[in-house]
Parts: C-alpha cells; structure tokens; sequence
C-alpha cells in the first residue's frame, strides 16, 4: 500500500531542488512552485522507505509539459522508488507555470530534485 508524502519528505524534496537552485540564487523562490505540485503526485512505496533516494532530472518545456522523459541522475534507475518517482514527475505534468516565471525559462527548464523516503 502506498502513503502520501509526508511533510519531512517535502522538506528533504525542496532540498534536492536547491541542489539546482541554490540559496542566495534568485531560483529560490521557484522551489515551493514546484515542490507543491510534486507533493500532489508523489507516493511513497513502503518498500522504499529503507532505499536510496533518487535524483530526478526534469526538462520542460515553456508550457510545463515535459521536454523529455525525466530520467534518474542518480540512484539505482530500477529501485522501487525510482520508479515511483518517475511516475510522480509524469503523473504531474504538465506543471502549471505561473505566468509570472514564463519569462525566467531559463531557470527551471531543467531541474533535478531529489525524491527521498
């Protein structure tokens, strides 16, 4: 049976997207945009409770859709919660991208996020 997220695996979430945007980099402030629509779609498996916490790496495209299939950076791609964590990424798209970042594309058309137990 799966569980939602839970609120210190939001937490260690936004940490693994402050990986790509960095603290004192104006990036910051897109880290609860997409963490709050993550935490929609991401279940946690009970088997990965005790796993290695993949990184996601997420391309989009200017209208939210995936760019390309999110792919894992690091982990074992064939863990549980791998898997679990490219459903959630898929699951989720499009992202809804305010129209107040459209003109920072730059900025988030790429982003890896860290998806830990």
């Amino acid at each position: 049976m799966n569980r939602l997220i839970s609120a210190p695996v939001l937490v260690l979430l936004a940490a693994g997207l402050s990986g790509c945007v960095t603290a004192g980099n104006p990036r910051a402030d897109l880290i609860p945009i997409f963490i709050d629509q993550f935490m929609k779609c991401y279940a946690v498996p009970q088997q990965a409770l005790s796993s290695e916490a993949p990184v996601v790496e997420i391309r989009l495209n200017l209208d939210g859709s995936l760019a390309q299939e999110p792919r894992v950076v690091r982990g074992d791609p064939a863990s549980v919660n791998a898997q679990a964590a490219l459903k959630a990424v898929k699951r989720c798209a499009p992202f809804h991208i305010p129209a107040s970042i459209t003109h920072r594309y730059a900025q988030w058309k790429v982003m890896q996020v860290t998806f830990d137990p």
